[in-house]
């Protein structure tokens, strides 16, 4: 009877664990995978309406806004970018902070979803093209 009691709680413990190690991986880096599912479900959409802007004439590249949150007045924004040369890829491998070219903020993070998409995320307070890093685009 002790033996079934002892696989009984192992079973538990396993269970309760495994809960915890799931909750703590999701949690950890849930942008990211809040990210990744929300492309895989609905791509398609976000592309047809990326792609159905006109090209920017001032060399920036095709965007959305992908996704936000924020807190009295300390916004995060962070934008879906079709970038067709992949300019970006480094940036998205490094993890590095920067300015990079066809995105008129210096950008916090930026990610790769598939080939030429990605998405930027902009420091706090920062929008496509109202940037507070003092560049030309500063209003």
């Amino acid at each position: 009877m002790a033996r079934g009691r002892f696989k009984w709680r192992l079973a538990v413990c396993v269970v309760l664990g495994g809960f915890i190690v799931t909750s703590a991986v999701l949690l950890w880096d849930y942008s990211s995978i809040r990210s990744a599912a929300r492309w895989l479900i609905w791509s398609r959409g976000y592309k047809a309406k990326v792609l159905a802007q006109s090209a920017p004439a001032n060399g920036e590249l095709k965007h959305i806004e992908w996704d936000g949150w924020g807190w009295a007045g300390q916004n995060t924004t962070v934008f879906l970018v079709f970038d067709p040369t992949d300019s970006l890829s480094a940036a998205a491998r490094n993890h590095q902070p920067g300015k990079f070219n066809g995105i008129p903020c210096e950008v916090f993070l930026v990610r790769r979803l598939e080939n030429h998409w990605y998405t930027a995320q902009f420091y706090t307070n920062e929008y496509w093209g109202r940037c507070n890093s003092g560049d030309a685009n500063t209003p």
